[in-house]
């Protein structure tokens, strides 16, 4: 369970080509020509629907891709294109100068060659300035930063700091403090005994050692392993993921004297002051043993070893806008860019990453104006509402709901904040130095502006509407603190959502997937937050009972997917997923037939309205995947392989109709053996 949940999804562009794109981009609107019509949709509706695609891209040897990875690298193509048109042109706007000067800054490599470790002189002489654990508590605090997401929930700190409102009261911010300081991913990685943990960690030391190295640290091998030593402790002082990702075992209120009394160690008195925090008088913690386990070791543990662990941290932080070795160091630790320093290419893919995390709704602002215009925001909003009213007509007659359970969901549905395609109101830069060849100052510019915007939310009453991701993003995130969504205007382009094309494919693509997110506020997950986000549990005992009863036929339906012998999908693994999966289609459908206001909708290359309804979800989730990423898949993704989630379609009465599915045909369902949970 968490606070946010994401829907972004990475996508690598490994084996994607410009064919791929172009096929990707002209089968937006309907996708007729990609018909198999040597397969029977009822047989294989999958298949019926992707065939030709499937046929055209055989897995890649790096494990899968499929509409998402396209659009995924078409959208980085079109961001990196008009990021470098800023950095040629900056003049215009503001942020687009901005923009442009940020990203020139990290593209000059040999003025960032030439400079070497001077810019980080003053961070380290204030590393070096340290004299005692005072000292050391300040320094911390000074060095606290708002990098906390709520998504991952890591923190390059040994404290991050998300401002975010209070599990208990929806009206005002707090600071939440999480657990951080660690160079590896996990607690794990430094606890797990197995011999490829134990290979990692060695791995890591020698990566230690050698970013000491190139910053000319004396004794670079034994300070590595002392600061491995450290950073071990710390681990052990964590709390685990799944006690992380359990939210109420998170919503620890603490008052500001409670800190000295359950968490010696750190001078709290200065942290608090360096930290710009000393006016706050109560804070979320999410794991007090770790707040209490790491105050514990700024006392115990030698001050050297964590000034070296802070010098560290700081060159291990600013890897990407330092001299080539130290990124080839990072990369090859971590991976990002090829071991030897990489070609201009891979550092413009880099520094665009760089920049669009810096200054993401500047990045956005950018690519909206261009790709995704008003008319097109007008559009999404339209078909959100449309689908909105169709849930508030499905929940209204739910019959594993009590009444006052079915009222307090309606309540929620209506308070719901979704935000589509970019924010109505953008972030102000203006109090932000950008500064052409200042890589180094400028990544510290950043992370202090957006710490003092997060301290600044602490004084306003919460907005929901607050973005959290970047608006090109081909993603979108589910907040249920706040009762709210962002979709990214990436994610809101073809082959998922053409605001100037057929109506009923972008009802079965974007429409189903808005349609499964807001299905997630409702479902056991979001049946723990109320309509303003408090952390309150609203179904009753009896509504969760019918609840899993019914989610049961979905979950057996799911277990009898066999893509090979012996190679199930787990049914109760992926049951909340597929859930939505069905919820969204049903509500999507409901929404598509209302908009069409009783009047038939047109046929198009031979496919009804409803028969492009139908054929734009099944090629929503076309994915070319090999033998070992569909094993890892269905061993720990809580989402289905993609035909099977195309196969949701089985339950719906209309899908029937529309294409003449009968008994006999392999997907065909009696009418009572079809689930109907929302």
């Amino acid at each position: 369970m968490r606070a946010l949940r994401t829907r972004s999804r990475p996508h690598g562009s490994a084996g994607l080509t410009a064919a791929l794109i172009t096929l990707l981009m002209a089968t937006a609107a309907t996708a007729a020509p990609d018909i198999d019509r040597s397969v029977r949709p009822g047989d294989d509706f999958y298949g019926f629907a992707n065939g030709p695609w499937l046929a055209a891209n055989p897995p890649p040897a790096s494990g899968a891709y499929g509409t998402g990875a396209a659009l995924t690298a078409l959208t980085r193509g079109r961001v990196l294109a008009l990021v470098q048109d800023a950095d040629a042109r900056p003049a215009g706007s503001p942020y687009r100068q901005k923009v442009g000067d940020f990203y020139a800054s990290l593209m000059d490599e040999a003025g960032i060659e030439a400079k070497g470790l001077a810019p980080l002189e003053a961070d380290l002489a204030a590393i070096a300035a340290i004299h005692d654990k005072p000292g050391l508590s300040a320094y911390l605090g000074r060095s606290l930063r708002a990098d906390v997401d709520g998504t991952t929930q890591r923190t390059e700190g040994l404290f991050g700091l998300w401002v975010q409102q209070g599990f208990d009261d929806g009206d005002h911010y707090y600071p939440h403090l999480l657990q951080g300081g660690l160079g590896l991913s996990d607690r794990e990685d430094y606890l797990d005994p197995s011999p490829a943990a134990a290979e990692q960690r060695r791995r890591y030391q020698a990566h230690i050692a050698a970013v000491l190295t190139l910053a000319g640290t004396p004794d670079a091998a034994a300070k590595a392993a002392a600061i491995l030593a450290l950073e071990t402790r710390i681990a052990t002082a964590h709390a685990s993921a799944a006690d992380t990702a359990d939210v109420p075992k998170t919503n620890n209120p603490w008052k500001r004297a409670d800190f000295a009394a359950r968490a010696p160690g750190i001078d709290w008195a200065a942290w608090f002051r360096a930290a710009g925090l000393d006016g706050q008088a109560t804070f979320i913690v999410w794991q007090p043993h770790a707040v209490s386990g790491l105050s514990a070791l700024v006392a115990s543990q030698p001050l050297e070893v964590w000034k070296d662990y802070l010098r560290f941290r700081l060159l291990e932080h600013a890897a990407d806008v330092l001299p080539k070795a130290f990124r080839a160091e990072h990369a090859a630790m971590f991976g990002g860019m090829p071991a030897n320093g990489g070609a201009s290419a891979d550092r413009a893919q880099q520094a665009l990453d760089v920049t669009s995390a810096a200054l993401g709704e500047a990045v956005g602002r950018i690519y909206v104006e261009r790709y995704f215009p008003p008319q097109a925001k007008a559009a999404a909003v339209a078909m959100m509402e449309s689908l909105r009213t169709a849930w508030r007509a499905r929940i209204t007659n739910l019959d594993w709901m009590a009444p006052a359970t079915r009222e307090k969901a309606l309540v929620k549905l209506a308070a719901l904040k979704v935000e589509l395609g970019y924010p109505d109101r953008w972030t102000d830069y203006s109090g932000l130095a950008i500064m052409r060849g200042e890589a180094y100052a400028n990544a510290r510019r950043v992370e202090r502006f957006a710490y003092r915007q997060s301290l600044a939310r602490l004084c306003q009453p919460v907005d929901p509407k607050l973005w959290a991701i970047a608006p090109h993003s081909v993603g979108a995130v589910i907040l249920f603190t706040p009762n709210a969504m962002d979709f990214g205007a990436g994610i809101l382009q073809p082959p998922y959502f053409d605001y100037a094309g057929d109506a009923a494919s972008n009802y079965g693509s974007a429409g189903a997937g808005l349609a499964h997110e807001i299905g997630h506020s409702f479902d056991e997950l979001g049946n723990q937050y109320d309509d303003k986000g408090r952390l309150v549990s609203w179904w009753t005992a009896a509504d969760r009972e019918r609840y899993q009863a019914a989610t049961a036929r979905i979950a057996a339906q799911a277990s009898a997917y066999c893509p090979q012998p012996g190679l199930c999908v787990n049914g109760q693994q992926t049951a909340g997923e597929n859930t939505a999966d069905l919820a969204g289609l049903m509500v999507a459908h409901e929404a598509y037939i209302a908009s069409l206001h009783g009047a038939p909708d047109v046929v198009k290359d031979g496919l009804t309205g409803e028969q492009r309804f139908f054929l734009a979800f099944a090629q929503r989730w076309r994915r070319s995947q090999n033998e070992a990423a569909l094993r890892r898949q269905i061993a720990t993704d809580i989402h289905a392989p993609g035909a099977y989630r195309s196969d949701t379609v089985r339950n719906l009465d209309a899908w029937y109709q529309a294409w003449g599915v009968a008994p006999g045909d392999r997907l065909y369902l009696s009418p009572e053996a079809r689930a109907r949970v929302w």
